[in-house]
């Protein structure tokens, strides 16, 4: 399925910046629990899910757990998810920082088994599973809380279905000719999911490429108070 044309990879609209305002508690129509973002457009209008779009459901590999794992299949938990490869030196480290702090807040605050943590790959030639543990370890996931899935489509064709077309957060690979140290102009791009599978807010990265996770955890933090 091809999503709306690509976000601009420079910049163009957001969804909400992930330095900016938080969501408040929703009467809607059932589906969402925050209130839409205050915005001059519509979410329709964008090329990634956002607010009180149904989150896409693919299955991916997911290599450190030795199975297939589908992004709709946490009917028991809040899903936040993210595009990346683990080569980049900018922003990607930056959005799994973002994820990571959540992260440790859920494993600190006891609500860890209450969602799950996406990072996509879209690079599988050099994102092994090797290579996802290496990175784990760089940027401090905690494999061990349960809660953190890599995911690699297998091959580029299939990230560019997945990634691009599927859930719209565009990508482009530089300097190709080079088969060793390419890398990838990219979207920055997070999604917070409710549990029935209804993407509650959709991030970008400010203009200044700064990340406050505090917002995304504040975000989840009301999703799951709405669903207890």
């Amino acid at each position: 399925m091809r999503r709306r044309q690509y976000l601009a990879l420079a910049g163009g609209a957001s969804a909400t910046a992930l330095s900016g305002c938080t969501g408040m508690l929703s009467s809607g129509n059932g589906d969402t629990h925050l209130s839409a973002p205050d915005r001059e457009y519509d979410a329709e209008d964008l090329p990634y899910p956002a607010h009180g779009a149904k989150l896409p459901s693919v299955e991916l590999s997911a290599p450190l757990h030795d199975e297939t794992i589908s992004t709709t299949q946490f009917d028991d938990r809040d899903v936040v998810m993210t595009f990346i490869y683990t080569h980049c030196n900018t922003m990607c480290p930056r959005l799994t920082s973002a994820l990571r702090n959540v992260q440790t807040h859920s494993v600190n605050n006891g609500y860890a088994d209450d969602v799950a943590f996406l990072a996509v790959s879209f690079d599988p030639k050099r994102d092994t599973e090797e290579r996802f543990r290496t990175y784990a370890e760089e940027m401090n996931v905690d494999l061990d809380a349960g809660n953190w899935y890599f995911l690699r489509p297998e091959s580029e064709q299939r990230a560019k279905e997945v990634v691009q077309e599927t859930f719209g957060v565009a990508f482009e690979k530089t300097h190709p000719e080079n088969m060793d140290m390419y890398m990838f102009t990219h979207s920055g791009v997070v999604l917070l999911a409710n549990r029935k599978g209804y993407v509650e807010r959709a991030y970008r990265e400010t203009s200044d490429g700064s990340l406050v996770w505090q917002d995304v955890r504040d975000d989840l933090n009301k999703v799951r108070q709405a669903e207890s």
